[in-house]
């Protein structure tokens, strides 16, 4: 009797282990992370602000500043930990983590599969179409708004909900959209599931869709109304026309399993996906196909904005129907062999599908890889030259005749001002060095170095 709960004790911790250890191999891909031109613009906005000021962003439901959850991670790092890369990485990693562990619950509650949840979380944790997360520091927003949509999902799909759990998962969407907006897409899902999955669904629930109906109406009219007269070719110009939904879903597929087939392909296989869906008569099948398609929709219409990292949010979709398949075959395998031999053998399998997954994931990203490595190593030995430097005087100019290969010269000066942490400088990039000019700095043999007047 012992013996065997051991056993079963073990087959339940063996996928926890190969997903950590999955997760690890990841990050270690990813070891040299380091801030690039989004980390430093936002530090730099947050160089000025005060906690309370940041709280009051987060709690004023108002408020327009930029995604401020995201902002306050930046700020408490900035003021606690300076410029440590190692804690930033931490941070980065020990959210997706999260959101890893996150989506494995909400895939075994709305599958019932322990083995397909398990799966769906193996595919979760190391995907090379949202592998910026792992690197860049500047999707803490996509980290951030997919923790709170994600504890949202489980608040609210609770088996008898509450209105004390309908207001907490109401926050914790707002805290996602404060996240990033792409967020604003959770209560469609909510309404989603109430419709096809819940089982004790009664009208009186639908007061429930109150609050967060009304908070979605209300912050996405606000931003709406805030981004108009946005020029053809700004990066958030949205065009609400049926091709752009068309053409962007095939976009998005084929960043994701690195193809170039036509849109056409993709909604094709979309229809005969919910076909079987329907007459199999899968109503989660068909919800995780929902699911990929409404948390889309806040950015589908970005024609200036096509980010392969948008696929984190909506990637649980994928995840559950990856878990729906998983289960179909497990139960086949569990109904013709002995219970310990189908446990033992999914347990190799799955270790094996692991294994698998972080070598197409290392396969997938050499290159992409190779050119973060070098540009990581610029920024840092741009921060490094700069902090080597005498303090300047208030108000001083630091002049450059030259910048790292990678870098951006619209990040000069924010960049210039994080390293030093200082507002009140100016950076200017010039050809040659005007005779008043006391700091001349040229980057070259990767280091930045000051030239004597």
């Amino acid at each position: 009797m012992r013996t065997g709960r051991y056993g079963r004790n073990l087959v339940r911790v063996i996928p926890v282990l190969c997903v950590g250890i999955l997760l690890l191999n990841t990050y270690g891909l990813y070891k040299f992370a380091y801030f690039g031109a989004d980390a430093f613009n936002n530090l730099d906005l947050v160089q000025v602000k005060s906690f309370p000021q940041m709280v009051g962003y987060i709690l004023n439901p108002v408020s327009s500043y930029f995604r401020p959850a995201g902002m306050m991670c930046y700020w408490l790092l900035l003021r606690f930990f300076d410029l440590n890369p190692v804690i930033y990485r931490c941070l980065m990693w020990s959210l997706h983590a999260a959101n890893t562990a996150l989506g494995y619950f909400i895939l075994k509650r709305l599958t019932g599969s322990q083995p397909g949840a398990a799966v769906g979380a193996m595919l979760f944790a190391s995907q090379a179409v949202f592998a910026e997360i792992y690197w860049n520091f500047g999707a803490i927003f996509e980290l951030i708004a997919a923790f709170f949509s994600f504890v949202a999902i489980l608040l609210w799909t609770c088996e008898r909900r509450s209105w004390l759990q309908v207001l907490l998962a109401s926050l914790a969407l707002l805290l996602a959209v404060k996240g990033k907006e792409m967020a604003l897409s959770i209560p469609v899902i909510w309404f989603s599931y109430d419709l096809l999955l819940r089982r004790d669904m009664k009208r009186m629930m639908a007061a429930h869709w109150v609050l967060p109906s009304g908070l979605v109406v209300w912050y996405g009219l606000s931003h709406a109304l805030a981004m108009r007269g946005i020029v053809a070719n700004h990066p958030y110009y949205m065009s609400i026309k049926w091709s752009i939904l068309a053409t962007g879903f095939g976009t998005y597929f084929n960043m994701l399993f690195g193809t170039q087939f036509p849109w056409q392909i993709w909604w094709i296989w979309a229809l005969v996906l919910l076909l079987i869906s329907v007459l199999l008569r899968s109503r989660v099948a068909l919800f995780f196909q929902l699911y990929v398609f409404i948390t889309f929709l806040p950015v589908i219409f970005l024609v200036n904005h096509r980010v392969a990292l948008f696929w984190y949010l909506p990637f649980l979709g994928v995840c559950g129907l990856a878990a729906i398949l998983a289960n179909a075959v497990a139960r086949v395998i569990k109904a013709r062999n002995p219970r310990w031999l189908a446990e033992s053998g999914a347990s190799a399998v799955f270790a094996l599908l692991c294994w698998g997954s972080f070598l197409l994931h290392k396969e997938a990203t050499v290159s992409q890889r190779n050119w973060i490595r070098d540009y990581a190593g610029e920024c840092h030995a741009f921060v490094l030259g700069l902090r080597a430097l005498p303090p300047p005087p208030w108000g001083e100019t630091i002049f450059f005749n030259s910048l790292p290969p990678h870098f951006e010269e619209s990040v000069l000066l924010t960049a210039t001002q994080v390293a030093l942490r200082r507002t009140d400088l100016h950076t200017k990039l010039v050809s040659e060095f005007p005779p008043e000019a006391r700091y001349r700095l040229r980057f070259q043999a990767s280091r930045l170095i000051q030239l004597p007047r």
